[in-house]
């Protein structure tokens, strides 16, 4: 037998033994680094790995995206103890610091202010003297800072966990009424926050007979439209932290735009045509425009319902007598609509000082009031808390009594500078008093000791006042007497009956009034949510605490009121806008606002949104659907 050699092999190239080792520790590689995703390549699962380092590029590698099981609890357990140790030294930053410089970092915490806020005010508002004696609060900003990245993630974690748990009072589907999203439940989870937290105060949709169509599926419904339903999306997306809710991740100023977008091309095919649902609709859209930011828009919205609710009336006057179930059925959701839409147009004209542009509807179309159990029940969704009594209808014919005199006062306002100042002091006085019997002829069910709901709000009396008040009542209050907080400039006026003191004092105790409600809802439902409707009185009541800020208890209300003002924010543009604008005018008038508001207006910069997506209304000033409609 012969012997046989074995051949030498050939020496292996160079990088062949760690293009094999790549390779053996890719087989336990989770995710791959953001440049081997975008190309499509086996990541080695280094930082950096082998592809980015042969071709000489950043490599970037999320591992909260590796979703294996023991990967995803470690991260989630450093995540943890590294909240812990921030919040254990944060509290002893907060015990050790004193109270001036602790109150208004206290003040940005109860604003729901995100980690990077707290970092900028640390950062940017304490002296780097203070800084340099409190090592603790340098060691948190680092904290903070480290946390950041992450902190996007680990919300999404937390949304998707209460996601599984999320059961929307209204479950309606997305199609046919929306091609924005196909996913019943983020459409159920917004229609539900909406009736939650919008509707019970702009109270011009009959909750039951939309939900009815809307579920129905059905496009020939009569209380239900893909023009009201998108607009109402849009919205709703303020109030939701859903990721589906931005047009851009993260983006405050994209929420709701592709719903917003999509209402406005449907209104465009409306040509005109004044239906039930599209008057509804014009309602949230100019709601929803001023709001956002979108004044322009909001000016021609109004300008289109103003015109289409004097249409509806006239229809709905001739439908009235007739005998059907089906026709008086439409006749009391118009009426409905008709004082809804009222309502809260003649609050904007209040706040604007505007003179309303809807007119006053006939008295005797309020709905009837029904207590009957279960009929009417509210809780404060998201939260799975037990419903309770809404009294929405009690709340909209006791406001609509309230909405009446508000229309005289703001037309009172509007016609002062021309009347003579007794003569404004005659009719104000009339006014005030018609206030007082409106209020003490309000139902048991909004006077109460117990405050159910928080749109009841606006118009619950304080458990401590002589008289029957409310945050409504005292922004009509303060709108009131402004004119007469001082003198008439008019050499031929007579001579003021009240002195200029005592207006401002009563000014002064409505907005006092106002922060003292605003307590109550912080205490009972928190600041994250509030009704949008609560944002008009709490700008009046800042503006007019600013004209004495030494007073200890306006000082204290400008606080409480500039941090619901900072939550609103949050949301909306246009409270970002009037707490700018506060701030400027505190500026012109060398008013020093309190240390304790610093840290909620110097964190302003952080949120200055990118142009919002407009539509070509935006540029041409009336487009077609609105010289339809105007």
């Amino acid at each position: 037998m012969s012997e046989t050699k074995s051949r030498p092999l050939a020496p292996a190239p160079p990088g062949a033994n760690a293009a094999l080792d790549a390779q053996q520790r890719r087989k336990n590689v989770g995710t791959a680094c953001a440049t081997c995703k975008a190309r499509k390549l086996k990541c080695t699962g280094s930082v950096p790995c082998a592809n980015c380092v042969k071709s000489k590029v950043e490599c970037t590698l999320d591992r909260s995206a590796d979703k294996r099981r023991r990967g995803a609890l470690k991260r989630k357990i450093d995540q943890l103890a590294d909240q812990e140790d921030l919040l254990v030294r944060l509290v002893g930053v907060l015990r050790e610091s004193g109270n001036r410089r602790a109150a208004p970092l206290i003040s940005l915490i109860r604003s729901e202010a995100s980690l990077d806020e707290i970092r900028y005010y640390i950062n940017h508002q304490l002296p780097r003297l203070e800084l340099a004696q409190t090592p603790e609060l340098v060691e948190v900003c680092q904290e903070v800072q480290q946390l950041q990245p992450s902190e996007s993630r680990l919300m999404r974690r937390i949304l998707d966990a209460k996601r599984l748990s999320d059961m929307p009072p209204f479950q309606v589907p997305a199609r046919p009424w929306t091609n924005v999203v196909s996913d019943n439940d983020f459409v159920s989870h917004l229609i539900s926050l909406w009736f939650t937290w919008s509707h019970p105060f702009r109270n011009w949709i009959d909750k039951d007979l939309f939900v009815r169509d809307m579920r129905a599926g059905s496009l020939d419904g009569q209380f239900c439209s893909p023009f009201l339903v998108n607009i109402i999306l849009a919205d709703a997306c303020a109030y939701s932290d859903y990721p589906e809710a931005y047009a851009i991740a993260g983006d405050l100023a994209s929420k709701g735009v592709r719903f917003y977008d999509e209402a406005k091309e449907l209104l465009h095919k409306e040509e005109g045509r004044i239906t039930l649902p599209t008057v509804q609709g014009l309602g949230v859209l100019w709601a929803c425009a001023s709001m956002t930011g979108r004044d322009r828009q909001g000016w021609i919205h109004r300008a289109q319902l103003a015109y289409t609710i004097q249409e509806l009336s006239q229809k709905n006057s001739v439908l009235a007598s007739a005998a059907d179930e089906d026709t008086l059925r439409m006749v009391r959701a118009t009426n409905r609509t008709v004082w809804g839409l009222f309502n809260v147009s003649t609050m904007h004209a209040l706040t604007d000082k505007n003179r309303p542009l809807i007119r006053p509807p006939q008295r005797h179309s309020l709905p009837p009031v029904n207590h009957e159990p279960g009929h009417d029940d509210w809780r404060p969704y998201p939260d799975a808390t037990e419903g309770t009594e809404g009294h929405t209808v009690c709340l909209a014919n006791a406001l609509s009594a309230l909405s009446l005199i508000a229309y005289d006062v703001a037309i009172t306002f509007h016609e002062a500078p021309q009347r003579p100042q007794m003569e404004t002091e005659s009719r104000v006085a009339e006014l005030h008093e018609r206030l007082r019997l409106c209020s003490n002829r309000w139902p048991t069910c909004l006077k109460g000791n117990s405050i159910e709901a928080p749109h009841i709000l606006c118009l619950h009396p304080l458990p401590d006042c002589a008289n029957q008040t409310s945050m409504y009542y005292h922004s009509i209050i303060m709108t009131m007497y402004e004119h007469l907080k001082h003198p008439s400039p008019n050499p031929h006026s007579s001579q003021q009956i009240t002195s200029p003191h005592q207006v401002r004092e009563m000014c002064f105790s409505s907005a006092r009034n106002i922060a003292q409600l605003m307590r109550i809802h912080r205490s009972c439902w928190g600041v994250d949510r509030m009704p949008v409707s609560n944002i008009q009185c709490i700008t009046g009541g800042l503006f007019t605490l600013l004209d004495d800020l030494e007073e200890p208890r306006n000082r204290e209300a400008f606080i409480t009121l500039s941090i619901a003002a900072k939550s609103f924010s949050r949301r909306w543009e246009s409270s970002r806008v009037v707490l700018q604008s506060l701030r400027t005018t505190a500026r012109q008038r060398g008013v020093v606002l309190p240390s304790e508001t610093d840290s909620l207006f110097t964190t302003l910069s952080l949120f200055v949104p990118p142009p919002t997506v407009e539509t070509r209304d935006s540029v041409d000033l009336l487009d077609e659907s609105d010289e339809a409609f105007v």
